[in-house]
């Protein structure tokens, strides 16, 4: 690597040979010295030397976030649609834009400030408005729209500084990433309609879940059908018109009294909305009286215990398991249809959620992780999904979820009796039980419906006042239902001649399996924004795509159904980023959908020009698809491979996945179908920016990386997957200093490679040695590729890791090591010597200290050694604190100041000093004890590996 490009790397990575910033001038920022330079000369640069490829792909980082204001052919974003800019927008007007953006501010895209007589301020651009009401779109969440009512306006005032952010280049790391932004902008700006590329999606009509609908799903909630099916063997529903779905079948009870507590079993039956308020379960006993109701109750208990195999054990909570089972639960998806819970295990948001109730009380850790590892064998209806979960995760979110106030109870188990059994075995056939629930071994439904036709009516024979839809207390099942619930339900049945179409089923089985509590369809569902941040992902770089469900919205035209029939069914996932899982509902449960979905979602409307020569196209969509082409390969995985910058979805699937018109239109817009996406669109306005390749015919460029795309898992390797480090040395006698996350190392990791060969990393969020390595210094690849949010590689060999947590601390009451920064530390800076290495400065509490380390010869083996001298300053007298030197599987002492760690490291400390072996739970420790007098105290160590 030459000089100047060294330079200039060192230069974006934040590298400064020089003193610590607090006390260095302060610099002038990336936008201040673009504006020095004038928007005539930025333009002309643009021109000439900006690259629109790498300007696409930095116009779509999660950094910028221009696609969340500036979409083709969306119209109510907080900015325009770039493709459809005003004739008077120039090149400087463009460089102008991003540098002072309130100086020329698009006509309909100015900003107001509305106070509400409530005293709420808000401020956005108006999308939309009438004599009643104004819609709003807030300029602190793009994503989000508020209405306010007229009559709630105190005040209404136009803004004069713009949406857009002032000093946005200043998130670039140089000049050229800004000539490309604008090369890119520039390109945008000439772009007239899209040609006949691909017409626009054709729009579904809205679909709300309306009362009929919404009154089927409260039917199969609360399992109407069960007792008022058509009287048949098999119950129904009229499932010939309604759902092609099974209704829903309660709880096998079989094996409940093993891993459900008995007594918690008898409470739940005598009074089941008290014991767990939102169940769907109906109380069937309100009829009785309370002593009747205590008989029944304890006699159904006794029946259910003498069913199972194996007695109910409580067993006991490990605390490690239940603290990663909280991470489970408000990370895969629990807290979808679930409440989010405190740190006291309270629920956050019962209301709108699936009630679960005290577990503590209910369940054993066994019972729990053996029904979460395998729902469906205890519900065979899909209502509660599998997630996929291993053995282990079971275990620990059962750990999580049955600790609490239950878990530490003195329980007795329940003594049985024989009579009391079998008058539990009548009254669980009497009350209705039956109807739902299977018991026995070899209980089937067709038993469940005997003895139906003279008991109940059926579901075209109700009286929809009377009964369990009634508000009033009898021998019936009572639900809690409130007015609105007994409302659709009446609506629902009321229209049950009428047969559901194919979209209608689609919206039903979305309804009751809950999938819109994650997918959006047609304006419907989506994440609420109380449970946004519980959709997590492993890569921020790829934005709310990286952790928010996918749309459903048209996705029978966008996937084969060969691939969606994987994912309802087989779980078949292309999204690892995604820390939320797709559940698995049973293929009994959602099969239908792959028909439903492709009969209701049509194709987009494409024009495809077919290739003449397919082996042709191929290589020229390998250029495309690599580093001289789209670079597409910058962000996509490949073969299981992922990018460095991002792991977007896996380019060898694409062709497997998605039909070829979808393919094509998103290539051309990809914020149309879906808003928000980091793609950049490399045809905006459907015009080629890489004019060269193919005539800059933009369908036959989509067609070349279709039919590249084809090939599948045989694709060839594009240029550009394998990366040659970076490599940042030391040179001409100097140090070199790094600034960025290292491994293991959160983003407050600096590292600084010696002249002579050594190379260490501190921790200046724990005030600790991270790390120390021979040879070569490091990759900066990762933080570069990356838009600064990679990682730093250690380059060299024999590298040495040293364990989380302060170096010094207090040796009575030491913090608790976890991720964060010890409250009792803090880091002040860093000065350099006149070969650029660095004293660390930090503090505990009143104590000061200077952490200097060099690289020295060793006279006598002529080995490069890392002497470390550590100062101590202090205006009291302070004891009993420690200094951790080093740790590992063994330490051992070859003489009083020498040690050896793990057979490769010898440390040796300075003869005024004494060091001690120190067993921890994990490993051993060579610590220092330090009783430190008032002044300065040094201490000098030797690393030698």
């Amino acid at each position: 690597m030459n000089r100047i490009l060294l330079a200039g790397l060192l230069f974006v990575l934040g590298y400064h040979a020089a003193r610590c910033p607090a006390q260095s001038p302060p610099q002038p920022s990336l936008t201040d010295r673009l504006l020095a330079e004038g928007s005539r000369t930025l333009a002309a640069q643009a021109r000439e030397r900006g690259d629109a490829v790498r300007g696409a792909i930095l116009f779509s980082t999660q950094s910028l976030s221009c696609t969340k204001c500036h979409a083709q052919g969306a119209a109510d974003l907080l900015g325009p649609d770039l493709t459809q800019v005003s004739a008077d927008r120039n090149d400087e007007t463009i460089v102008e834009a991003i540098l002072q953006p309130s100086k020329s501010i698009a006509k309909g895209f100015e900003s107001v400030k509305i106070l509400t007589q409530e005293g709420r301020v808000a401020t956005g651009r108006v999308i939309r408005q009438d004599a009643d009401t104004i819609v709003l779109r807030e300029l602190s969440d793009a994503n989000r729209l508020i209405e306010i009512a007229r009559d709630d306006l105190e005040l209404l005032e136009p803004q004069t500084v713009s949406a857009m952010p002032t000093k946005l280049a200043d998130q670039l790391n140089d000049r050229q990433q800004f000539l490309d932004l604008v090369k890119y902008l520039m390109d945008i700006a000439q772009t007239a309609q899209a040609p006949n590329v691909a017409a626009s999606m054709p729009a579904p009509p809205s679909t709300s879940l309306d009362p009929r609908i919404h009154g089927l799903v409260l039917m199969d909630q609360f399992g109407c059908v069960r007792c008022h099916g058509d009287n048949a063997a098999t119950p129904t529903m009229h499932t010939s018109t309604h759902t092609s779905t099974p209704p829903q079948q309660a709880p096998v009870l079989t094996a409940a009294a093993s891993r459900i507590d008995p007594q918690y079993i008898r409470r739940f039956i005598a009074d089941p909305h008290s014991v767990k308020p939102g169940t769907s379960m109906p109380d069937l006993m309100q009829h009785l009286s309370d002593g009747d109701r205590d008989a029944a109750s304890a006699a159904i208990t006794q029946y259910l215990i003498s069913l199972a195999k194996d007695p109910f054990k409580q067993g006991s909570i490990d605390p490690q398991s239940a603290s990663r089972g909280r991470e489970l639960f408000h990370s895969v998806g629990c807290v979808a249809c679930h409440s989010p819970r405190g740190q006291d295990g309270g629920e956050l948001m019962a209301d709108g959620s699936v009630a679960l109730g005290d577990l503590s009380h209910k369940y054993s850790v066994d019972g729990l992780s053996a029904f979460l590892e395998n729902p469906h064998s205890v519900r065979p209806s899909g209502r509660m999904p599998d997630m996929k979960l291993t053995h282990w995760e079971a275990v620990d979110l059962a750990n999580y979820l049955v600790s609490g106030a239950g878990a530490d109870a003195d329980r007795q188990p329940m003594q049985t009796d024989p009579d009391m059994i079998q008058s539990g075995r009548k009254s669980f056939t009497e009350l209705g039980c039956v109807q739902c629930h299977v018991a026995e071994e070899g209980q089937t439904q067709q038993v469940q419906a005997q003895g139906r036709a003279e008991r109940y009516p059926s579901l075209a024979q109700l009286n929809t006042t009377q009964g369990c839809l009634s508000a009033k207390s009898g021998a019936w099942a009572n639900y809690r239902l409130d007015d609105a619930q007994r409302d659709a339900i009446r609506v629902a049945l009321q229209a049950s001649a009428v047969s559901l179409d194919d979209r209608e089923h689609v919206v039903l089985t979305m309804a009751t399996f809950r999938c819109d509590r994650c997918h959006t369809r047609d304006g419907w569902g989506g994440v609420s924004d109380q449970r946004d941040p519980y959709f997590q992902t492993t890569n921020e770089n790829l934005g709310p795509q990286g952790r928010i469900p996918p749309t459903l919205s048209g996705v029978g035209g966008k996937l084969r159904s060969k691939w969606l029939r994987d994912v309802l069914v087989n779980g078949r996932s292309i999204r690892p980023y995604m820390k939320t899982r797709m559940p698995q509902y049973g293929a009994a449960n959602v099969a239908h959908l792959v028909d439903r979905f492709a009969s209701v979602d049509p194709k987009p409307l494409a024009e495809i020009t077919e290739t003449q020569d397919p082996k042709e196209a191929r290589t020229t969509g390998l250029e495309l698809v690599g580093t001289g082409g789209l670079n597409c390969i910058a962000c996509h995985t490949f073969q299981h491979k992922p990018a460095q910058t991002m792991p977007a979805v896996d380019l060898t699937e694409m062709a497997e996945r998605l039909h070829r018109e979808w393919f094509y239109q998103y290539m051309v817009s990809p914020q149309l179908l879906s808003p928000g996406t980091v793609m950049p669109s490399f045809w905006p306005g459907g015009k080629a920016i890489r004019k060269e390749i193919l005539g800059g015919d933009p369908n036959l460029q989509i067609g070349a990386v279709w039919e590249y795309l084809l090939e599948g898992r045989q694709a060839r390797m594009p240029r550009g997957l394998q990366l040659e480090p970076i490599r940042l040395l030391a040179d001409q006698g100097r140090a070199v200093m790094l600034r960025r996350s290292y491994p293991g190392i959160g983003k407050r990791g600096i590292g600084v490679g010696y002249p002579g060969g050594l190379n260490l990393a501190f921790d200046a969020e724990q005030m600790r040695l991270a790390m120390i390595w021979k040879g070569d210094f490091a990759d900066p690849g990762g933080v570069w590729r990356s838009q600064g949010h990679g990682t730093v590689r250690p380059l060299g060999s024999d590298l040495i890791r040293f364990p989380p947590g302060p170096d010094l601390d207090d040796a009575q009451t030491p913090w608790i090591v976890d991720e964060g920064r010890p409250p009792h530390h803090q880091f002040t800076g860093y000065d350099l010597d006149d070969i650029g290495r660095p004293t660390w400065t930090y503090r505990l509490g009143e104590i000061e200290i200077e952490d200097y380390a060099i690289d020295s010869k060793d006279a006598d083996s002529d080995q490069t050694v890392l002497k470390r001298t550590v100062t101590f300053t202090s205006k009291d007298k302070r004891n009993n604190l420690v200094f951790r030197v080093a740790s590992g599987q063994t330490v051992k002492a070859i003489d009083k100041q020498t040690f050896l760690i793990d057979d490769k490291l010898s440390v040796r400390v300075d003869p005024k000093h004494q060091a001690d072996i120190v067993q921890s739970e994990t490993e051993m420790q060579l610590a220092v004890p330090l009783n430190l007098p008032p002044g300065s105290t040094k201490l000098e160590i030797q690393y030698r590996w």
